[in-house]
């Protein structure tokens, strides 16, 4: 292994450190864990929303599929996710609207559908299956970073897997702050290593002119002793999908991405509505950049090397065509910039996997055990290890695409969380018989399309859930104000302040554990 790569990748460890030492005092609350405490600076969003959306998934996983499938994938993922992008800045108004936020997901479906349940069972099913989908975002960081770090290495892939514990524990243990500090630096890496990846990819095969001729050209197969590509299969549009798959997958990017439940997340972290707005308008312009260089190393990669070995998957050929044809240094930013983005995205979404174990199962399971936040941070960190260690481990196997990975998982929290979230915000009629039926009946539609082989999973789950959330809402009785006039109006009543805060207090026991007196404007509820 190069020098180069001693030094960068040395240098990229020292700052993980430095952060997560700096962010675990910053750490005073449950909430700063968990949100930043409400008050994440426009910077800090920009990045650590950047960073998320430039996962595995993307900067090896999109590449892979342009390899393997061509144009099409430009369809199916990058404009898809870019869809998703574009319409987040109008969810991330609403969620971040009222004055007491929540502060995870499925927290938030319990204040705007039941907020006056002791134990909401709205909360503890959105918390299940955030538990799940996350645990396979994180398994398949764990895949995308064993995999670079195999390449540049050489240690065995079932073994490198095993070095992504420590930079896990790094940059999760400080919470959200952690998470967004290094998010920002991974986000400024990814760019930078991408931007000169592209450029090496583009001198080694003669220019953009050449590769588009190359792509159009070729029948070679993907891997080694594979069925030869028809000539020009790559340029077309539907690709080696057809039109009915690459539209489930562009839904379920697209639609799918846009309600799930670590972007809920983030837009809780800013000040107030409009720095949680400008966070996602400025993320979709600084993804620009990062998706160009993608769809060129992706296409020239098929240009420089035609077939991949017999025993490597797509997901290999950025890390392989970076290192065969970038200079030392170059090949050395750009392989760190893929182990940023599996960092980048594997600490949110382990976080978001803890806090909904932690914070949203264990804790909602049992509202009158005293917490305090000391203890309580301490746990999360504990639930955040352990499932770390978890999802390295099922990752010794890996089972799918990377790229294919996140397409599932989008598709089911679309298709159960799309008519909740988009009706909640902005339908005042929407209540918890809705969000029930459609969360229900979206999640296991989507999982029996699948299984059956459906071209179209997220339609058959998305459209059933429609249908079901609406005849839950028409046919039982509207929801209190109480639960939706946060999210429309600019001022409150005291009732409805009294529901958040008591929320709230339920959650810290602040009122059990310390004994503290009542809230200011708290009334009783």
């Amino acid at each position: 292994m190069s020098i180069s790569y001693f030094v960068v990748f040395g240098g990229y460890l020292a700052f993980l450190t430095w952060t997560c030492l700096k962010s675990m005092k910053e750490v005073e609350s449950l909430s700063d864990f968990t949100t930043g405490g409400h008050r994440m600076g426009l910077l800090l969003g920009i990045g650590t929303s950047v960073a998320t959306w430039v996962s595995v998934a993307s900067v090896m996983g999109v590449p892979g599929q342009l390899y393997r499938t061509g144009v099409a994938a430009i369809i199916g993922w990058v404009a898809g996710w870019f869809l998703a992008t574009a319409v987040m800045p109008i969810l991330a108004y609403k969620v971040r609207r009222p004055e007491l936020p929540a502060r995870t997901f499925p927290e938030f479906i319990r204040m705007r559908f039941e907020p006056f349940e002791r134990i909401s069972g709205l909360q503890l099913i959105v918390a299940a299956l955030m538990l799940v989908g996350y645990f396979i975002f994180c398994h398949l960081q764990v895949v995308g970073f064993g995999i670079v770090f195999n390449t540049i290495t050489g240690i065995q892939y079932e073994y490198a897997i095993f070095a992504f514990l420590v930079l896990l524990a790094l940059t999760s243990l400080g919470g959200f702050w952690s998470v967004a500090a290094t998010d920002t630096l991974n986000a400024v890496l990814i760019l930078i290593g991408l931007a000169f990846g592209t450029g090496a990819i583009l001198y080694a095969s003669g220019g953009l002119g050449p590769i588009l001729d190359a792509v159009a050209t070729t029948t070679a197969p993907t891997n080694v002793g594979g069925e030869p590509l028809e000539p020009g299969i790559l340029l077309s549009p539907a690709g080696t999908f057809g039109w009915s798959v690459l539209m489930g997958i562009f839904m379920s990017n697209a639609l799918g991405a846009s309600v799930a439940p670590h972007w809920i997340n983030r837009f809780m972290a800013p000040r107030n509505s409009k720095a949680a707005v400008l966070q996602m308008m400025w993320t979709v312009i600084a993804l620009i950049p990062i998706f160009l260089c993608l769809i060129v190393i992706g296409l020239g990669a098929k240009a420089l090397l035609p077939s991949l070995p017999a025993d490597k998957t797509t997901d290999y050929i950025m890390p392989l065509i970076v290192q065969n044809y970038a200079p030392p240094f170059v090949g050395a930013l750009t392989l760190i910039a893929l182990l940023a983005a599996a960092v980048s995205t594997a600490n949110s979404m382990l976080l978001n996997c803890g806090t909904s174990l932690y914070y949203d199962l264990y804790r909602s399971l049992y509202p009158d055990r005293q917490f305090d936040d000391e203890r309580a941070t301490r746990h999360l960190r504990y639930s955040v290890l352990v499932l770390g260690l978890l999802s390295v481990i099922s990752a010794i196997k890996p089972p799918v695409l990377l790229a294919m990975g996140f397409t599932y998982v989008y598709g089911a929290f679309g298709a159960a969380f799309m008519w909740p979230v988009w009706f909640g915000l902005f339908w005042k009629r929407m209540n918890r018989a809705g969000a029930y039926a459609g969360i229900i009946v979206g999640v296991a539609a989507f999982i029996a399309a699948k299984a059956m082989g459906a071209d179209n999973p997220f339609v058959v789950g998305a459209g059933l859930s429609l249908l079901a959330t609406l005849a839950g809402v028409f046919l039982s009785p509207a929801p209190p104000r109480e639960a939706y006039e946060a999210y429309f109006d600019a001022e409150v009543s005291p009732s409805t302040r009294a529901v958040a805060l008591r929320i709230r207090r339920e959650s810290d026991h602040a009122h059990e554990t310390h004994g503290a007196a009542p809230l200011a404007g708290e009334a009783k509820a």
